[in-house]
């Protein structure tokens, strides 16, 4: 071999060799990059277990750990496996074992006070989350976290003296967080455990207590239905201060105040006004009935206030000619004033079967007026619902709700049927 043919296999070799290399460095770098992805998402993916075992059957995460019995995050897969199926056993074994494997690490002590708490052992829940070490926010996300187990498990158990004080631990983890989302979601669950506390207290005769703690409530995050149980306390001994809560609670959230309760209310402040010849609060009592009545006729619709006729199932041929079978129905206004929003809601029954339509039908650009008929309403039906089979049915007919508002409770308007 010359000289020249020598260089070039020394080359070729040379180049060989740092292909090789550089193929070695690359599959490093992405095996690396695959497992921080990997202990990235272990860690901060809504910080919970159940994506562990997501893909993995018992039998399969066991021969793996067989392989690698010093695998924490396969531990912690195979508890999170058990707890599942309620071998909570097995599950307390393997979370222990994560404890022992990666000498007490705070994400596997996360994992086992989760466990611990959805068993209600609170106090060792709670034990654990304080053993958890550093002040980062994973490390009080963690906390926040198991407290909020905690929290809840003592709620569902109607201990709300001690599910209170855990979600004020909690919250004081929330807001160091600097997550909004999650912060808002936990001033939801704390502000209305303290109206749970609040009527806890009531029916132990313990009202000034009951006050506090819906005050602590509104304190937290406004919310309707602790000024109208503020309203209903101050009801007999401060009709005045009763009114202003349960004016508030009306105005935030209509369906959580008792139409009724309210109208006495202003209708009793109007009568003592007219007593003491106060022009200047009649009048003001007076604005707030009519922005009462007002309130209530655009929320809650009434039994009477609309009619559905003619329910029929027909069958039509769409531009392809293909069969296309409607819930088809007329609507009434049966009142003075017009309807500017109006939703229904259709119950369908064939045979054993039961099938829900619902939709907006009236909307202020096309209002329906006082005693006027908006004529073929329709709902389209499921392609899997045979219309030959509903011509042989002996048990077809329907049940039709509607509301002005999207989160006003329906009211049931008519039963009836079905033409076909």
């Amino acid at each position: 071999m010359n000289k020249a043919n020598k260089s070039n296999f020394k080359e070729y070799l040379a180049t060989i060799f740092v292909s090789l290399f550089m193929v070695s460095a690359i599959a490093l770098v992405v095996e690396l990059e695959l497992l921080y992805r990997s202990e990235k998402t272990v860690n901060f993916a809504e910080l919970n277990t159940k994506n562990l075992s997501k893909f993995y059957t018992i039998e399969e995460l066991e021969k793996q750990l067989a392989k690698t019995p010093d695998d924490i995050i396969l531990n912690i897969r195979l508890a999170k496996s058990y707890e599942e199926i309620d071998k909570l056993d097995k599950a307390n074994d393997f979370y222990k074992n994560a404890l022992k494997l990666s000498g007490r690490s705070n994400f596997a002590i996360y994992s086992y006070a989760l466990f611990c708490a959805k068993q209600d052992l609170f106090v060792f829940a709670a034990t654990l989350a304080e053993e958890l070490s550093g002040n980062s926010k994973r490390v009080n996300l963690f906390k926040a976290k198991i407290y909020e187990n905690i929290a809840d498990g003592l709620s569902e158990a109607k201990n709300y003296p001690a599910s209170t004080k855990s979600y004020q631990i909690v919250y004081k983890y929330a807001k160091s967080i600097g997550d909004i989302k999650y912060l808002n979601q936990i001033k939801e669950k704390y502000s209305k455990e303290y109206v749970k506390l609040a009527d806890y207290n009531m029916e132990l005769g313990e009202v000034e207590l009951a006050i506090s703690n819906l005050n602590n409530s509104l304190k937290i995050k406004k919310n309707a239905l602790a000024n109208y149980k503020l309203g209903l306390i101050y009801l007999e001994s401060n009709p005045k201060k009763a009114e202003k809560h349960i004016n508030q609670a009306f105005f935030e959230d209509v369906y959580v105040v008792n139409p009724y309760i309210y109208n006495n209310l202003l209708q009793s402040l109007l009568e003592e006004t007219k007593v003491l010849s106060n022009d200047g609060l009649f009048n003001y009592y007076n604005s707030r009935l009519t922005r009462f009545k007002n309130k209530i006729a655009s929320s809650y619709l009434y039994k009477n206030d609309i009619i559905i006729d003619n329910s029929s199932l027909i069958t039509k041929k769409t531009w392809f000619k293909k069969l296309n079978h409607y819930l088809f129905f007329d609507i009434k206004n049966n009142t003075k004033e017009e309807i500017n929003d109006l939703f229904v809601k259709a119950e369908l029954y064939i045979d054993s079967s039961k099938y829900i339509f619902e939709k907006k039908i009236i909307k202020p650009t096309s209002p329906l007026d006082a005693y006027d008929v908006l004529q073929y309403s329709d709902f389209e039906l499921p392609k899997e619902i045979e219309f030959d089979s509903i011509k042989n049915s002996n048990d077809v007919f329907v049940r039709y709700f509607a509301k002005k508002q999207e989160d006003a409770p329906w009211i049931l308007i008519k039963i009836d049927f079905l033409n076909i």
